[in-house]
Parts: C-alpha cells; structure tokens; sequence
C-alpha cells in the first residue's frame, strides 16, 4: 500500500488490482482483531484507506465496462458507440486522476493506523468467534430473497472473502475448522467470483442508465443491444448462481458446529 502511495507511475489495471486485494486482506484482518480487545484494533478502516479503495474501484469498472462494450460489439458486429466510450474513457481518466491526487495527499499508513499492539498472539477463541459470526451472517443474508437483492448478493461475496482472506492465519489455532474450510474453498471461490461477475454487469447497467444523456441518437440503438446482452447476462449468473445457495446454507451451517458455541459472538461485518 505504501508502495502505492510513493511510486509517481501511472497506476495499470494489476497495480489497481493488488492494491484493493491489500486492501480487503487488511479489513478481514482488521475486523479479525477487533474480536480480540488486547490488540487494540481500530473498529474501522482508516478514512484514507477507505478513500483509495472506492476509488480504484471505480476506476477498475470503467475498464470493464469498456472491455465488455468492445466485446459485445465485436461479437454481435455492431457499430462500437464510439461517443460513448468516449465519455466512459473521460471518467476513467478522472477517476485516476482523483487517485493520483489521494496518493499525493495521503501519508504513508503505520501499523498504528490500524492496531495499537500488533504483537499480541492471536487466541483460538478469536478465530472461532470470527468464523462463528461469519457463518451466522450468511445464514441471515440466505433467510430472505437473496438473489433479488444486489446488495445482500455482494454482501455475502464480501463474508465469504473476509473467510477465505483469515484462512492461513488460523489454520493452527482451528486446526478442525481450517480442515473443514479446506474441503470448501473451491465451493466459496465459486459463489464469490459468480457474484463478482454479477455485481459488476449489474453495475454496467445501472452506469448507463444513470449517464443516459450522455448517449447519442446515433449510437442509442446499439448501446440498447449492449444493455439487453448485460441484462440477458444477469438473469443467467442468477439462474446459475441459484442451485448453489443451498449448498452454500448447508456451509454455513457446518461451519457453525465447526466453530463450537460461540454463536452469540458479536457479529462484525466485512
């Protein structure tokens, strides 16, 4: 991160990508610590860091956006909405530069931005607590119509992250709860990049809807083909992502018994 914040080199599409992965890894960690009072963890993100996340997230999705534009276009050999793209390359380039500001402004974070005494041991009772919060927030998110709610889908994307994120730093303390996690990576990995991929084209959509008058007549007929294709692509990766949930449940579920009594930890939410 503070290798980010130092460097003067145009930010590339993997540079952005490493540092919201930074990112996220310290905010599972952070809400891992913050179970354990001895560690002194701060209860939330430092605003700046906070900041630098949304925005090379923003501007990772005008990238795909435009990628996926491109795509369909070639795909279906329409006329690529040249003026269009124009605009989103327009928000790009401000997005990074916004970026480029924040990193000029901000200062370089110390370990004490986050936990005031990082060299307390990590109890297996933490661990436990966490992942027993974890598996009751997905329960609660899996109790209502979830995948009509883009919000509650990436909600559950960001716990199961926040699980798979803390993994290597319990294995030792929940050896039969990492055991157990182990044989369901592949199914959390699944779900998580399946609801990614649908938060991001629910994003395309909702960004065109928002900047309509920015399309030309010109264009209007192929940007409304682009937008069908993007809304035929949702109702599929939920028709897809839908016989998962139970298993997903059934998840949830065993990682509780797995993570012994301590449902009534409090719940911290990633």
């Amino acid at each position: 991160m503070n290798a980010f914040l130092k460097s003067d080199k145009k930010p590339t599409v993997k540079v952005i990508h490493l540092l919201r992965l930074e990112l996220k890894h310290l905010e599972a960690f952070l809400a891992l610590m913050t179970i354990q009072d001895n560690f002194g963890a701060q209860p939330e993100m430092p605003e700046s860091a906070d900041k630098l996340f949304h925005e090379a997230g923003k501007l990772r999705k005008y990238g795909l956006e435009t990628k996926s534009i491109q795509s369909i276009s070639k795909h279906n050999r329409l006329l690529k909405p040249k003026l269009f793209l124009q605009q989103l390359r327009f928000y790009e380039k401000k997005s990074t530069k916004k970026l480029f500001k924040k990193r000029k402004a901000y200062p370089a974070f110390k370990t004490n931005d986050f936990v005031k005494h990082p060299a307390v041991r990590l109890l297996p009772e933490t661990c436990k607590q966490f992942l027993a919060a974890r598996a009751l927030s997905i329960l609660d998110l899996l109790n209502q119509d979830i995948i009509s709610d883009i919000r509650r889908l990436h909600q559950l994307r960001k716990t199961l992250k926040s699980i798979l994120y803390i993994l290597p730093f319990c294995k030792k303390d929940v050896k039969p709860a990492w055991l157990f996690l182990k044989t369901r990576r592949k199914l959390m990995k699944s779900v998580e990049s399946k609801i990614g991929s649908l938060h991001d084209t629910d994003f395309f959509v909702s960004w065109m809807n928002k900047k309509h008058e920015l399309i030309e007549s010109t264009e209007e007929p192929a940007l409304k083909r682009i937008k069908r294709e993007w809304q035929h692509d949702i109702k599929t990766m939920k028709k897809n992502l839908q016989p998962l949930l139970p298993a997903v449940k059934q998840f949830a579920l065993d990682l509780k018994d797995q993570s012994g009594d301590l449902v009534t930890a409090k719940m911290v939410s990633v």
